[in-house]
C-alpha cells in the first residue's frame, strides 16, 4: 500500500517534542513556553481563542493570517479542538484579506451549524429541567448552554456537545425511568441485572442517553467528581449556592463559578485537557478575574480531591492561552513534581493534529497510569484499576449470572481482543464491498 504523504504541519510535529519547550523542568523553573515554535496553523488557532482579543492578539491574528498558512491543516486543527465558533468570529473581525474565501465559508458553515445545535440543546435543556422538577427530581445543569452564557455571554460562541445534568444519587433510578420515555439509554445497556447496575453506578459517574429524532446526547450524572473517595455530592448544600441564569426568557439554576471550575478541572484532567475548547473555558474565567481568591479555591480543590487537575489546567491555560498565572497556583506547581509530568503529557496530546485512537500500550500507559497520577489517594487508584479491568461493555458481550460476575476481571483481555477482531473484520468487509462497488 502506498504511504500517504504527510502535510507540512504533520512533519513539523514529527520533530522531537522538546522542540516546543525547554527541558523537563520548565514548569518548575520559569513557567514559559515558546509558542513561536508551534506550527503557524496552531499559533493562529491559539491567537483566536479569546472572547475579546487585546491589541497584541489582534495584531498576531492579522500577521499570521497573511503569512504562510496551510489552510487545510488549519481547518483540521480547528475541528480537532472544536473551537470553530471563536475562530470564525475573530478571523471575521480581524483576519482581513489574508483568509481565503473557501476557508471563511467553511468556518461560517461550522459556526452556523454549531449555533443551531446550541439552540436545540438549550431548548431541550429547558424542557428536561422542567420535566424533572415537575416530578420532584431536583437537577442541576452542568457545562453546555449555561457555561456558554456564564463565560462567553453567547450560546453560539462555545462548542455545543452533550447535555449534562446532575441529580441526587437517590433520584437516579426515578430520573432514568422518566428519561427513557423519550430517550434511548446507551450506557449501561438494558441487559444489566440490578446487581450489575449497582456495580456500574459505583464505577461510572454518569448514564448516557440519546434522542434519535433530535440528535441530542444526554449524560445523567450522579456525582460531580470522578475521584472515588469524594464521590458523594452534598446535593442539598450545593443547591443552596446555586445562581440564576436566564436562558430564552426562562431561569435556570447553575453552580457558582468556583464549583464549576473545580468540576471543569476534574473533567479536563480525566481527558488530559486534550481539546482546547475545554481549556479555553478555564482561561476565560481566569482572564476576567472572576476567581479572586485562589487560596480558597485551592482549599476547595484539596477538599474535593481535584488539586492536581486544577493546577494542571491553569498552568496549561497560562502556557498556551496566555491566561494569568495566579501566585498560589505557581507555588503549588513548583512544589508538586507530578504537575510537571501532567502538563507535559497534556501538551503532547494537545499539540497533535489528529485525535487518533491510541494503541494498546498507550491505552494502558496514557490512560490508566495518567489517571492514576491525577490524584494521590489509594482508593482512587484502586478505582482506576477496577474501571480498566471491569469494563461495562463486556457485560453485554457475554451474559453471566451475578454469582459469576467477578470472572469478568479475568476475561477482560480476551473480550477486548474479541471486540477488536470483530471491528477489524467489519472494516475488511466494508473495504471489499466498497472495492467491488467502485
Amino acid at each position: 500500500m502506498e504511504k500517504k504523504p504527510r502535510s507540512e504541519s504533520t512533519k513539523r510535529l514529527a520533530d522531537p517534542f522538546n522542540r516546543f519547550f525547554p527541558g523537563d523542568n520548565f514548569v518548575r523553573e520559569n513557567f514559559k513556553l515558546d509558542r513561536t515554535a508551534l506550527p503557524p496553523e496552531l499559533q493562529l488557532v491559539l491567537a483566536c481563542l479569546r472572547k475579546a482579543p487585546h491589541e497584541q492578539e489582534v495584531q498576531q491574528i492579522e500577521r499570521l493570517s497573511r503569512g504562510k498558512i496551510a489552510w487545510p491543516d488549519f481547518l483540521r486543527w480547528v475541528d480537532r479542538h472544536r473551537v470553530a465558533p471563536l475562530v470564525y468570529e475573530n478571523l471575521r473581525r480581524y483576519g482581513g484579506n489574508g483568509v481565503p474565501g473557501a476557508v471563511r465559508n467553511a468556518l461560517r458553515s461550522r459556526f452556523e451549524s454549531n449555533a443551531q445545535r446550541s439552540l436545540i440543546n438549550a431548548a431541550e435543556l429547558l424542557r428536561l429541567h422542567t420535566l424533572l422538577r415537575e416530578n420532584n427530581i431536583p437537577c442541576i445543569p452542568l457545562k453546555g448552554s449555561l457555561l456558554a452564557l456564564q463565560v462567553y455571554g453567547n450560546l453560539a460562541l462555545r462548542h455545543a456537545g452533550d447535555i449534562d445534568l446532575l441529580v441526587d444519587r437517590n433520584h437516579v433510578d426515578r430520573a432514568d425511568l422518566l428519561l427513557r420515555q423519550d430517550y434511548s439509554r446507551l450506557s449501561p445497556g438494558p441487559y444489566l441485572t440490578p446487581f450489575q447496575k449497582r456495580a456500574f453506578c459505583r464505577l461510572q459517574e454518569h448514564l448516557v442517553y440519546t434522542h434519535e429524532s433530535k440528535k441530542v446526547k444526554l449524560e445523567l450524572h450522579s456525582r460531580l467528581f470522578y475521584n472515588r473517595p469524594y464521590c458523594a455530592t452534598d446535593f442539598t448544600r450545593l443547591q443552596e449556592r446555586l445562581q440564576s441564569i436566564t436562558v430564552a426568557n426562562s431561569s435556570l439554576l447553575a453552580m457558582p463559578l468556583e464549583d464549576t471550575v473545580l468540576y471543569l478541572a476534574d473533567h479536563g484532567g480525566q481527558h488530559n485537557w486534550s481539546r482546547l475548547f475545554w481549556l479555553n473555558d478555564l482561561a476565560e474565567i481566569i482572564r476576567w478575574n472572576w476567581l479572586p481568591d485562589w487560596d480558597a479555591l485551592l482549599a476547595g480543590a484539596l477538599e474535593k480531591g481535584v488539586t492536581r487537575p486544577l493546577v494542571q489546567g491553569v498552568v496549561l491555560a497560562h502556557h498556551l492561552l496566555q491566561a494569568p498565572l495566579p501566585e498560589a497556583i505557581q507555588a503549588h506547581a513548583a512544589q508538586d513534581r507530578m504537575v510537571n509530568y501532567l502538563v507535559h503529557a497534556a501538551l503532547r496530546r494537545i499539540c497533535t493534529i489528529e485525535q487518533q485512537k491510541p494503541p494498546i500500550t498507550e491505552i494502558l500507559y496514557g490512560n490508566m497510569i495518567h489517571r492514576a497520577r491525577l490524584y494521590s489517594e489509594v482508593k482512587y487508584k484502586i478505582k482506576v484499576m477496577q474501571r480498566v479491568l471491569l469494563y461495562s461493555r463486556d457485560w453485554g458481550t457475554i451474559r453471566l449470572p451475578d454469582i459469576a460476575f467477578p470472572t469478568f476481571f479475568m476475561m477482560r483481555p480476551f473480550l477486548w481482543l474479541y471486540r477488536k477482531l470483530g471491528r477489524y473484520r467489519e472494516k475488511s468487509v466494508r473495504r471489499r464491498t466498497e472495492g467491488r462497488n467502485t
